[in-house]
């Protein structure tokens, strides 16, 4: 038995009576102390947190512990019987997980007993903080957001609330101590019987005996950001008309998944129409697999070939959304029929419905399949402008297109418009090129840039049928 598991064990034993509150954190860990197989404890308490399979990583400027299925860290069983708790976690959030599991928990959740407290995913898409005491059990949950977080679940003896960037999001009422839970440790990535797998990172983990107001939490999240910059910038990627036919279409979309899944720094792509030919069922299906062996997010929209039979929402699902990531908003408008057709008065309500409800300080991207810039080459959509001219007041950022199957970049007005070659060998570029590709897009606070990133040269004699 190692000396960290041996010295967790005595802690386990020893720790579970009642301490009083102190200033600083009963435990704070921060992967960047990270040693060996233990993340030693800032508080100076010594309550080190011993690695199990889970290893650091760095993401955008910050090291941070990736966590996954069997990939955890095991900590004391801190808390029993306090009057109030802090819990609060730097978190890399890289998807939509839809499903329970525990970020940060002393917290069984499902066994006959043991839970204490513990920030988890829910299946509805949401982060959710749990408390237990002697009188009852409270849960507040709030949407969750990919990108770097600060998380943080307080309890001051009536009330339970989740904290969310430094911003309380939901709270509930709750009276009592925290239950006595002396053989439930702590767990970074899991509940605490070891289920419930969170696919994500942790960079900082903190726990006091005491509720932290807001103001506190928002000063430590924007010291937190201040002295990591680069989590406040990202990169994704961007690519559309893959056209698949075939299982011989698709080995080119195979080759992009690969290039973005091996580069670090992109946070999720974004997937803009003509995913098929010809809008057929397999076709559709191939689609979907190739899409689905990314290992960050992706979002996608349909493209005017992809209309046929309801196939693309039976793949993918919704047709115009918005989400989010690092403050920054993306719009994914449908912007189908075609060409010559606006979009219509459903659709545009909802946009206006989307901008009303947005921070006009916000920076925004617009997506869609048809592009929206006057100076395309061919095929912008009739009725742009109109779309355009209801971001007027807000900090629209960029707008991204398709269709035209040709690489370009233009800023009017501030705002960076684009297209990108296409990702096929079943069609050609409109604009004579042989470079089939994606691109990158790269943004930090005050700006958004682009490059193109070639995947394959197509010559003409060489595209499929």
């Amino acid at each position: 038995m190692t000396r960290v598991v041996a010295a967790l064990l005595l802690a386990l034993a020893t720790l579970a009576a009642p301490v009083l509150a102190q200033d600083g954190p009963v435990a704070s860990w921060d992967v960047a102390d990270l040693q060996g197989e233990a993340i030693a404890d800032a508080s100076g308490n010594g309550h080190a947190l011993a690695l199990h399979s889970a290893a650091a990583e760095e993401f955008m400027g910050r090291r941070f512990l990736r966590t996954g299925p069997q990939q955890y860290a095991l900590g004391p069983a801190l808390s029993d019987g306090w009057q109030a708790l802090t819990l609060a976690v730097v978190v890399l959030q890289e998807s939509d997980q839809q499903a329970y599991a525990g970020i940060a928990c002393r917290d069984n959740y499902g066994g006959p007993a043991g839970d204490v407290f513990g920030l988890l995913t829910d299946p509805q898409g949401n982060w959710t903080g749990r408390v237990a005491t002697a009188a009852g059990q409270a849960g507040v949950s709030a949407p969750l957001q990919t990108g770097w977080h600060q998380l943080a679940l307080t309890y001051d003896g009536a009330t339970a609330r989740l904290f969310v960037d430094g911003a309380m999001v939901a709270e509930r009422p709750l009276t009592g101590a925290l239950v006595a839970e002396p053989e439930t440790p702590l767990v970074i990535g899991a509940y605490s019987n070891l289920s419930g797998w969170f696919d994500g990172g942790v960079a900082v983990v903190q726990l006091f005996d005491r509720a932290l107001p807001a103001e506190e939490l928002a000063a430590s999240w924007a010291a937190w950001q201040a002295e990591h910059p680069e989590a406040a910038e990202f990169s994704f990627a961007q690519a559309s008309d893959t056209h698949i036919t075939d299982t011989r279409s698709v080995e080119i979309v195979n080759d992009a998944v690969d290039m973005i899944n091996a580069d670090p720094r992109i946070a999720f792509s974004l997937w803009l129409g003509d995913l098929t030919q010809f809008s057929k069922s397999d076709e559709m299906a191939l689609a979907r697999m190739a899409l689905d062996r990314l290992t960050r997010p992706r979002h996608t929209l349909r493209g005017n070939h992809d209309l046929q039979g309801g196939l693309y929402e039976r793949e993918f699902g919704e047709l115009s959304y918005v989400f989010e990531h690092a403050g920054w908003k993306f719009i994914m408008l449908d912007s189908n029929p075609g060409d010559a057709t606006p979009i219509d008065d459903e659709r545009m309500a909802w946009l206006r419905e989307v901008l009303a409800a947005t921070d006009p300080a916000q920076p925004l991207v617009l997506c869609t399949h048809h592009p929206l810039h006057p100076n395309t080459a061919t095929h912008p959509l009739a009725g742009a402008a109109d779309v355009v001219a209801l971001f007027a007041g807000h900090n629209l950022k960029a707008v991204l297109g398709a269709h035209h199957h040709g690489s370009q970049e233009e800023v009017i007005d501030g705002v960076l418009y684009t297209t990108t070659a296409c990702l096929a060998v079943t069609r050609t570029n409109f604009d004579g090129t042989t470079q089939r590709g994606y691109r990158l897009f790269h943004c930090t606070e005050d700006a958004i840039t682009t490059e193109f990133v070639p995947v394959r040269d197509v010559q003409p004699e060489d595209v499929q049928g």
